[in-house]
């Protein structure tokens, strides 16, 4: 089958996912961890973005980056709806008694 439209997607060239990681951004990403959200990394499958994805209490976020700058702008606007979703859960906090089942009944 010949190459279509289809298969001309992408730039064809491999994110810097080190440089990436070596960036301002990273320091950011590694706060919204401390406030409590799950994190998590990985190369789209032609190897041609970094993907991030950052969940808060099922709520979730993500974004592809190629480049340091963009990472970094986008970890600046995540650190504060994080700290801020993160806190109100952490008000919100219910502590209730667990009431134990006998075992085998």
């Amino acid at each position: 089958m010949a190459d279509d439209w289809f298969d001309g997607a992408g730039s064809g060239g491999k994110c810097d996912v080190l440089a990436l990681l070596d960036s301002p951004g990273t320091e950011l990403l590694m706060q919204c961890i401390d406030h409590g959200a799950l994190v998590s990394i990985g190369t789209t499958s032609d190897g041609g973005a970094l993907g991030v994805t950052i969940t808060v209490d099922g709520r979730w976020r993500r974004e592809y980056f190629r480049d340091p700058e963009t990472f970094q702008v986008w970890m600046t606007e995540a650190v504060p709806a994080v700290r801020e979703a993160c806190e109100a859960r952490a008000a919100s906090a219910v502590r209730g008694s667990r009431k134990r089942s006998a075992r085998g009944l």
